[in-house]
């Protein structure tokens, strides 16, 4: 055989070897491929059919509640979360404002992570429909790799609809006692923000009470009456019209009455938005007609709703009453702290907010008093109304 041939020979064995290798490679990684799934799929199954079992468990409850028509979510999510106690789990509300039951083994869990140790845990977040968000998290050389699963009632049946898996691209467990994890999002993402808060250490109850009658309907959403320092004499920081809009849901359970369109103007009684303000506020007719556009001719408040200009942040904190006190003058003062999810912070601010109970069951709002926040945070979810001259900008003819 000549030279040339055993040369193309010589290619034809090494061109054959090196297919069969990377067929070998291919088949290899098909394999694991599959055997990924294959687990994962096993994992799924066995999350759904435990989930959908401890929820079959509840039926009861859920034919109670539903039986009653209107609920007290609270009372229900408290329900639900007993009874995941009772089956061995931790569980919390989705809001956060029940005690999680077993936080020890959270607390534990997230020591392990602290730690490098390999650990694992499983704990519910109950919705105020009764269904939940299951989360498995597993962690090892202080990564957290988290399985999230969602389960609803469907035709009056507990179903598992969502099923979800992630590594936490970032944790933390602060002193407060809140667990905060991270799921990534890709660049230009404009969905929800990936991060998430659960607190795991207890919060006294007075408190937790205090913040259902005091700040669940006003929070920090498109208002400043937490951000800033004003007391019933000096009050000139506060928005009148923020207030007005946040309280009238308080008040009637309902929004403003306006429809919020681009550039719409209104002219509102004076006894509407009086009525709302002097409901949870000590200040006259004068301090109010004197911070809001009045119209003494009409008798009436000119009122623009906030639009695409003015919306401010739909992803700021929510306040959480941590300390609670009464006064000699019967007034009660509260240490409000703001927990920030997307930021995970589990104080991005505090401050001091005195309220006043009343003889008929109402309150008043006194003073605010900010004692620290992290620089610049406000003004990420809070935006104030335009001025005169920034409306006739954007809307004026």
């Amino acid at each position: 055989m000549s030279w040339k041939k055993w040369m193309i020979a010589g290619w034809i064995l090494l061109f054959a070897g090196a297919g069969c290798s990377i067929a070998v490679e291919r088949e290899d990684g098909y394999r694991q491929e599959n055997q990924q799934k294959t687990e994962r799929q096993e994992k799924e199954e066995r999350i759904s059919r435990e989930s959908e079992q401890l929820a079959e468990g509840f039926r009861e409850i859920y034919e109670e509640e539903r039986g009653r028509g209107e609920k007290d979510t609270l009372a229900f999510q408290q329900q639900i979360i007993q009874a995941i106690g009772e089956q061995g789990y931790a569980a919390v509300d989705t809001d956060n404002q029940i005690n999680m039951v077993h936080p020890g083994q959270v607390q534990d869990f997230c020591e392990s992570a602290e730690q490098g140790e390999e650990d694992s845990v499983v704990f519910f977040c109950v919705t105020d429909e009764g269904g939940w968000i299951r989360y498995d998290l597993e962690t090892q050389d202080g990564n957290i790799d988290v399985t999230e699963s969602s389960l609803r009632w469907e035709n009056d049946n507990p179903e598992v609809y969502y099923y979800h898996e992630f590594e936490a691209a970032s944790w933390d467990y602060t002193d407060k006692g809140y667990l905060f994890f991270e799921e990534s999002r890709p660049a230009g993402y404009d969905g929800a923000p990936g991060q998430k808060a659960f607190r795991v250490k207890p919060l006294d109850q007075t408190c937790r009470e205090a913040y259902q009658t005091y700040l669940a309907s006003v929070g920090y959403e498109r208002n400043n009456l937490l951000i800033t320092d004003w007391t019933e004499q000096d009050s000139k920081e506060l928005d009148f019209y923020d207030l007005y809009e946040r309280l009238c849901r308080a008040k009637y359970g309902e929004i403003v009455p306006y429809e919020a369109k681009e550039g719409a103007e209104y002219h509102v009684p004076e006894e509407e938005i009086e009525e709302v303000l002097q409901s949870y506020f000590s200040f006259d007719r004068q301090t109010i007609r004197e911070h809001m556009k009045y119209q003494p001719e009409s008798g009436t408040f000119l009122y623009r709703p906030r639009g695409r200009y003015d919306g401010g942040s739909p992803y700021g904190p929510y306040p959480e009453v941590t300390g609670y006190k009464e006064l000699e003058d019967g007034t009660v003062q509260l240490t409000v702290e703001a927990v920030w999810e997307m930021e995970m912070l589990d104080c991005a601010m505090k401050s001091e907010l005195v309220v006043r109970p009343m003889k008929d069951g109402g309150f008043q709002y006194v003073s605010n008093r900010v004692i620290s926040r992290e620089e610049g945070m406000t003004s990420f979810w809070y935006k104030p109304r335009l001025t005169e001259e920034e409306w006739n900008h954007y809307y004026g003819e």
